[in-house]
């Protein structure tokens, strides 16, 4: 009797040992599994959703339990996808967000991240793009350049010296010239705008609506009204764009006024900036050191003009998952902060960097130094198109400029659409 009681003890106490452990391997197992983290990240530039791609595999390989999912949706179409994921209860974790009428629509879903690593050496300029009541709530994607890229191998074919072009008298003559020898040139036409789309017709008009406003952000966008202040040579310009352009202007897309018009040498110009630089150089290694030149607009007719310079992306971390909020300032510290991130976005992605103090000699182009040098200057000018309304591009301006370009309304009609949608669309989205 007595050894069977202590047979069955010791039965009944490795049972218990058994269960014990299995129980400790299970919650810790449990402990582990809820230690990992995905963090859900709404891109939208498609053209470089694979670089953003390779930072989460990086990232992922230095930190094994932060898994980064990248969403990608963009050309018009980020907006609305971006909605849907809060409509439905799938808020992203980061988002990226273009402009502050944007910023306003998500701001009670957005964190202040002043006090994040990465907000501390942001450029000085960019800052104010970011904001929503003082709070810091957006970093910058990059510092981008908005003016005239001209092919260098055509303008000295035409022997034109870009450093004779200091007002828009020259810069007619030189658009002049390239038409009257297109034929030699092998040109189409001087100019490859993308006609079609309404994104590319705002980042013109930013040209002329920034100045009024001293290119200040906030102001741009608390306005209640389109400036023409620069009305005149607003139309000068989409004049010439109309008259020397590769027609049917409304037939031209962006890829094929990059990959096909512009890098083969078929148009000397687009009025486009440094986001095509990846593109020309995946074509053709080396091709943007050899080829690619900028021209700023001469909205003022001075020597003094500059290529506008700002950022159209910001990057906010929302509020609606606070468990991983501190996993996404991490990930975004890396992004801005690590030399291996930084590689990967300036000689990948080609950005030009949203920090200041970087070292200038590691960016791949000599363009890409002269905009950091001028977006980084006491001088910089931003392009404000990016504080419009939410929907004036593709409502209003884009349309009707796109009449206008085949002669389906005057231009002072288009004034007057133009001038009333901006207004009714900022009293509806300020609440007034």
């Amino acid at each position: 009797m007595k050894n069977n009681f202590f047979r069955i003890a010791g039965i009944t106490f490795m049972l218990s040992l058994s269960l014990f452990v299995l129980t400790c391997c299970s919650f810790g197992s449990q402990k582990e599994q809820s230690s990992k983290i995905t963090l859900n990240f709404f891109n939208q530039k498609p053209e470089i959703s694979t670089q953003y791609q390779k930072l989460a595999r990086l990232y992922h390989a230095k930190h094994p339990n932060v898994n980064i999912q990248i969403t990608t949706s963009g050309q018009g179409g980020g907006a609305a996808a971006l909605q849907a994921k809060f409509a439905s209860g799938e808020a992203p974790d980061i988002i990226m967000l273009g402009g502050l009428p944007e910023i306003d629509r998500y701001k009670e879903h957005l964190i202040n991240l002043k006090n994040l690593q990465a907000s501390k050496n942001i450029i000085p300029a960019l800052v104010s793009g970011g904001l929503s009541n003082n709070r810091m709530v957006g970093i910058p994607v990059d510092l981008e350049a908005y003016g005239w890229s001209y092919n260098k191998a055509v303008f000295a074919k035409a022997g034109i010296d870009v450093s004779k072009i200091t007002n828009y008298s020259e810069f007619l003559k030189a658009v002049q010239k390239l038409n009257a020898e297109k034929k030699q040139l092998g040109l189409e036409a001087v100019f490859g705008f993308n006609g079609g789309d309404t994104n590319s017709i705002a980042s013109v008009s930013a040209q002329f609506t920034s100045l009024p406003y001293n290119n200040n952000l906030v102001k741009a966008f608390k306005s209640t009204t389109f400036s023409w202040k620069y009305e005149k040579q607003m139309k000068q310009y989409y004049d010439l764009i109309k008259k020397y352009n590769v027609q049917p202007i409304l037939s031209v897309k962006y890829d094929p006024s990059v990959q096909d018009l512009f890098f083969n040498g078929k148009v000397a110009m687009i009025p486009q900036g440094n986001w095509i630089i990846p593109t020309l150089d995946g074509l053709e290694k080396g091709y943007v050191q050899k080829n690619l030149g900028m021209l700023p607009f001469f909205v003022k007719n001075s020597g003094s003009a500059r290529i506008l310079t700002g950022s159209s992306w910001y990057l906010g971390i929302t509020n609606d998952h606070p468990h991983r909020e501190k996993a996404a300032k991490d990930f975004i510290n890396w992004m801005y902060t690590s030399k291996q991130a930084q590689n990967v976005i300036i000689n990948e992605m080609r950005f030009v960097p949203a920090t200041k103090n970087f070292d200038v000699s590691r960016l791949p182009d000599d363009l890409s130094k002269e905009i950091y040098r001028i977006g980084t200057s006491k001088k910089a000018q931003a392009p404000i198109h990016k504080q419009y309304p939410n929907g004036f591009t593709n409502q209003a301006l884009g349309p009707y400029m796109q009449r206008y370009f085949v002669n389906r309304i005057s231009w002072s009609n288009l004034k007057k659409e133009v001038s009333a949608k901006y207004r009714q669309l900022r009293e509806i989205q300020s609440g007034e």
